[in-house]
């Protein structure tokens, strides 16, 4: 099975905190990168390129999704609607819903493609039609993107059309040779209509057919019959983001197959790229197929390895076989990733305990073919440069614990942005209850004394999937509300929310610690280092527009984001520049699991003490 959910009863670790094949990679490159964008949550610019490649792969997958004995070439990209999933993942049954593939009705025969031309022809002017919906779809997310980068009008159509289509290409030689095989063992379950675990996606329910498959033929095996039985496993495009994971039986690791083939009856595991594969990275994509081998491995009792592993690159069309580890080196690589487990997420690392070692950069020329590497320095390209101590930055402290800000009349406190925490438990008695959605109260009124605060529910599960609401909730009950978030709207009014590390429980035990509402400290003063600026804006559901702004900040002890409406920041915002030194004073806290962000109001100061050079900022 391409896919092994975590076992709530089991699993330890959560899903915030499971080691995968891009951060070990990462961490390899440099420890310094990894813990800038793993702890620190920096994160780079996002340009389009990075968008492009999504929507190859989506518009590939959406083809693969699709029969050319349900669908003629000339349809529409809606031709086969999303199938039917819950939140985690999870395909829903057919009893309880409907699938797009079951209200198509088959094509006649003669329709059918007869010829590895007339399949090639068909798939790549499917190609052709879902292309430019998926890559629709990404320049929406590239523009929404606080983060974004570059001008999608160099996006070069064209060019991710080819990419596309040298894919189902390759995929094509996949089929011709099923085909020239008799369609391998699983022929004939496939044709009596049995589906096992995890079928591949196709717009039907994933429980077997009723009886044969409504494509089903008798005899030699027809060229519909092999692009179904050859279609491999991947992602659907429809289903919840990131959960179609293999998770390690331990739970400490998970990872994501692009294209799993299946068809021999011994998985070949397949990595897309759309790139040319002539830089550093490449090495990085043999090493995440020699860990996915180890993840199937494991995750399928330790009894099967996979067949083969391949890299497609698609924008030098060429396949790059790896050589797939053997038992052994699958042990060897097992041991080696749950010990950077235990370094890296059994407990978060230090600063100083991930040093700026960036590893030489490797050498690949087109095709992923290694080469003499070349004369380079992996800190010369990174995003972090300018502030990290490998650049021209420093780990060393920046401001002392107060400043004398202009127009003050005294000190200025400053608190270590490490030292920030956001969370409260409170007690007190529910004073109102509304606004149930699922049966659970979404909003809540929590007295204490004489006095109230809001309760906002913004996850209902906590990260084990438990419920976050642990109780009937209802008016005069008395409750414990652990690690809400504690807030303070823009009418002065505490609100806590509850995110995925928060709890609502029956207060029965006097024995856990609680704070009273106006003890909790609302505001607060940093200092530090800007990473980076960003701004944000869009059109909200009255349709008035909005608009924010925010930074990265950090400090000798940790980094946070801060953000506020736009007009509620100074002049001073328009003059930042990355490496400046600036002081926030008079923010309030909000939080997102482990990842603390200041809220900046019309209140609050924003205070330029250090510039960094102009002539050399970026």
């Amino acid at each position: 099975m391409p896919v092994r959910m975590p076992v709530a009863e089991q699993d330890s670790v959560g899903p915030y905190n499971r080691m995968s094949a891009s951060q070990a990679n990462t961490y390899e490159a440099c420890p310094r990168l990894w813990f800038y964008q793993k702890v620190y949550r920096f994160k780079m610019p996002q340009i389009p390129v990075l968008f492009v490649g999504r929507a190859v792969e989506e518009a590939v997958c959406r083809v693969l999704r699709e029969s050319p004995g349900f669908v003629v070439a000339s349809s529409s990209p809606e031709a086969l609607e999303a199938s039917p999933y819950k939140d985690d993942g999870t395909p829903i049954s057919a009893a309880e819903r409907s699938w797009p593939a079951s209200g198509l009705m088959p094509l006649f025969p003669n329709e059918r493609p007869q010829s590895l031309d007339d399949l090639e022809a068909w798939a790549l002017q499917r190609g052709h039609h879902h292309l430019p919906p998926a890559l629709e779809r990404m320049r929406i997310l590239w523009e929404n993107d606080e983060r974004r980068s570059g001008d999608w009008a160099e996006v070069d159509q064209e060019r991710c059309l080819e990419m596309v289509l040298n894919a189902l290409r390759f995929h094509l030689g996949e089929v011709e040779r099923c085909r020239q095989a008799g369609g391998g063992p699983g022929l004939d379950r496939w044709r009596r209509g049995e589906r096992g675990p995890w079928p591949s996606p196709d717009g039907f329910p994933y429980e077997s057919f009723p009886g044969p498959h409504p494509l089903a033929s008798d005899g030699d095996m027809s060229w519909t019959e092999a692009w179904e039985v050859a279609r491999p496993w991947f992602v659907d495009p429809d289903a919840p983001a990131f959960t179609m994971n293999a998770v390690h039986p331990d739970h400490w690791f998970q990872g994501e197959y692009d294209l799993v083939y299946r068809w021999t009856g011994a998985p070949v595991i397949v990595d897309l790229k759309a790139s040319v594969g002539a830089n550093d990275r490449s090495g990085d994509y043999v090493e995440q197929l020699k860990i996915y081998a180890m993840l199937w491995h494991a995750t399928h009792d330790r009894n099967q390895r996979v067949e083969g592993l391949q890299i497609w690159y698609l924008g030098h069309p060429s396949i790059k076989t790896v050589p797939v580890p053997n038992v052994e080196q699958m042990e060897v690589i097992e041991a080696n990733m749950e010990a950077l487990w235990h370094r890296l997420k059994a407990e978060t690392p230090t600063l100083e305990g991930c040093p700026p070692e960036p590893r030489p950069v490797r050498g690949f020329s087109a095709g992923g073919v290694p080469v003499d590497a070349p004369d380079e320095v992996r800190c010369e390209r990174c995003d972090w440069r300018s502030i990290c101590p490998g650049g021209e930055g420093t780990d060393e402290r920046r401001l002392s614990s107060s400043i004398q800000l202009p127009g003050s009349s005294q000190r200025t406190p400053l608190q270590q942005i490490g030292e920030l925490n956001p969370r409260a438990t409170v007690r007190g008695e529910l004073f109102s209850v509304g606004y149930v959605k699922d049966g659970v109260p979404l909003k809540m009124t929590l007295k204490q004394g004489t006095n109230t605060a809001h309760i906002q529910v913004i996850a209902t599960a906590q990260s084990d999937g438990s419920p976050t609401v642990a109780v009937p909730a209802m008016k005069g009950m008395k409750v414990l509300l652990k690690d809400a978030v504690f807030t303070v709207n823009w009418k002065g009014e505490i609100v806590l929310k509850m995110d995925p590390f928060s709890s609502l429980v029956a207060d029965d035990d006097d024995g856990v610690e609680s704070s009273d509402l106006f003890d909790f400290q609302a505001k607060h003063n940093i200092g530090g280092t800007v990473v980076y600026t960003y701004e944000k804006s869009g059109v909200g559901k009255t349709g008035k527009p909005w608009s924010r702004k925010g930074m990265m900040v950090m400090d000798h002890t940790g980094a946070c984001k801060v953000e506020g409406w736009a007009d509620d920041w100074n002049h001073q915002y328009s003059m930042l520049e990355v490496g400046d030194v600036v002081v926030l004073a008079n923010l309030g806290l909000d939080a997102w699991a482990t990842e603390v962000r200041g809220d900046y109001t019309r209140n609050s100061r924003l205070q330029i003490v250090e510039r960094v050079d102009r002539s050399t900022a970026r």
